[in-house]
């Protein structure tokens, strides 16, 4: 049979499709409580820009400007209270520091440029607070000069105990690691003009003494070498989530709530037979409590749903619901990958597709699933309505809904397209 043949001829009732519309449509309640530049997303032309509260993020990827979808995050903070301010840091050593000397990733006039001017330690440190045996990421943006070694991380000042990268740009101002201290997963992402994000994680000891500091440090082993710096950026937590600006204090950006209830949901929704279709990533590692969200169909409880979730180190999809738990196969993903899932239900025939990270499609039947179980009532998309915490920590690019059981083969079809 031909993919035209498979193709399905039910009309879905709802089609997000937000990586290409960039919109949120009107049906979606949409809620991140904040005051101020907490949260940050990037924009087609590759600079970083800030929501207001309650407004939904559509990031772009920084290099190709390639629309990415709704950005959905947990809860994070960053423990730096001067994140693009060096004029508030403190000078170790004698480096020649420049205040706003260049156009920053957001756009503005607030890089600062660190020039060595001795051999040894050159820098600038601001004091953070931090607990032990956790899991910290560090993550700077970068921008070098004349091909310096810079070096970014924390440190104890009496312990000597670091969590720190060194980074060697080459002549065409391309990062590569040098060498690296307690440091892991260490990333570099490209930003336009020159600009990189550079971020690892780094577990801190069971014992910490002393005052315990973040640093910026140009070149330390040739004198007057330079790099700017800006966006400084430390949380706990196992990925880099987007940028957190501060200006004195620390601050915390909160979870993204995107949801589709009452009469919104029920109509476009069919309880007794449909499919859902989502496109998603996964940005970094899972949530605090694991069980990343891909979706959410509910009545408002716990009891009575039924979810696709990112379960566990083996990053598992997961279903659950219908006042039972589906749990089927290992579907291997990679990080910041796209990947499409898709499900079909109906009194006792529930099927769904995943393709992993090798191009494998996995399909598992469970024909015991009772739909008329509960009367659902909202679509939490990216989150888990119940748990703080079990946001996706990635984007949705795309999810449709079809009002009817589709066949196995019109499943697959559309996984596939």
């Amino acid at each position: 049979m031909s993919i035209s043949q498979n193709f399905p001829n039910t009309r879905p009732s709802l089609n997000l499709n937000f990586a290409r519309s960039k919109t949120l449509d009107p049906r979606i309640t949409f809620i991140r409580i904040q005051t101020g530049n907490d949260a940050s997303y990037v924009d087609e032309d590759g600079l970083i820009k800030y929501a207001s509260a309650n407004e939904p993020r559509f990031d772009h990827d920084p290099e190709t400007g390639e629309c990415l979808g709704l950005l959905i995050e947990e809860q994070k903070s960053n423990l730096i209270t001067y994140s693009s301010d060096m004029s508030q840091w403190s000078a170790n050593v004698s480096p020649i520091y420049a205040d706003n000397d260049t156009t920053a990733p957001d756009g503005t006039l607030t890089a600062d440029k660190l020039t060595g001017n001795n051999s040894a330690a050159d820098g600038r440190y601001i004091a953070v607070t931090i607990s032990t045996n956790t899991t910290y990421t560090v993550a700077s943006f970068i921008k070098p000069t004349d091909q310096p070694r810079t070096r970014i991380g924390v440190y104890s000042n009496v312990d000597s105990w670091y969590g720190n990268v060194d980074t060697d740009w080459d002549a065409n101002g391309e990062p590569t690691t040098d060498n690296s201290v307690g440091a892991s997963n260490i990333k570099y992402e490209p930003y336009p003009n020159g600009w990189y994000r550079v971020s690892f994680q780094f577990t801190s000891p069971s014992t910490i003494n002393g005052d315990v500091s973040y640093f910026h440090m140009p070149d330390r082993t040739i004198s007057g070498k330079s790099a700017w710096f800006w966006g400084a950026q430390l949380e706990t937590s196992s990925f880099a989530s987007s940028y957190i600006p501060t200006e004195g204090s620390t601050k915390t950006r909160t979870k993204d709530y995107p949801t589709i209830s009452g009469t919104n949901f029920t109509d476009f929704y069919n309880s007794s037979e449909g499919t859902i279709y989502v496109k998603y990533n996964i940005e970094g590692s899972y949530a605090t409590d694991g069980f990343n969200r891909i979706f959410e169909v509910s009545d408002g409880g716990s009891a009575n749903r039924y979810t696709a979730l990112l379960r566990g180190t083996n990053q598992y999809i997961y279903e659950g619901g219908w006042n039972a738990t589906l749990n089927f196969n290992i579907s291997l993903i990679t990080f910041g990958d796209f990947y499409t899932y898709i499900m079909g239900y109906k009194e006792n025939d529930f099927q769904r597709y995943t393709i992993d990270r090798n191009g494998n499609i996995d399909g598992n039947t469970d024909t015991s699933v009772t739909v008329s179980s509960f009367t659902p009532t909202e679509l939490n998309i990216g989150y888990e309505a119940i748990n703080d915490n079990r946001q996706l920590n990635g984007h949705i690019s795309q999810l449709v809904y079809y009002p009817a059981r589709l066949s196995n083969s019109q499943l697959q079809t559309l996984l596939l397209q």
